[in-house]
């Protein structure tokens, strides 16, 4: 990644993980679907259980994997991904002033 970006010529400040609860997420995407579905709103593609377990497989194969090295590389920081959007987006935000 890092190789591919100053390819680019752009570099890597920080890396953000949310830490998520994976049922809460399945959740929600069962509720959104059945509330698009009982407004007579299309229901989007992705909003099933079934695409949100491959996502999950493929960030634990993938993306998981990278976690320790940013983390070792002290660039790595966690954030509450349940909180409110306001709250995560206000975490962000004060991870991206300190850099």
């Amino acid at each position: 990644l890092e190789q591919m970006l100053a390819e680019k010529g752009i570099g890597l400040d920080a890396v953000i993980e949310f830490q998520v609860d994976e049922a809460k997420l399945v959740d929600r995407i069962v509720r959104r679907a059945d509330e698009a579905k009982a407004a007579g709103q299309p229901v989007r593609k992705d909003d099933t259980p079934e695409v949100f377990d491959e996502r999950l497989r493929e960030y634990y194969k993938k993306t998981a994997p990278l976690t320790g090295y940013y983390y070792a590389k002290r660039m790595l920081t966690n954030v509450d991904g349940m909180q409110s959007i306001d709250q995560v987006t206000a975490s962000i935000e004060t991870i991206l002033k300190d850099i």
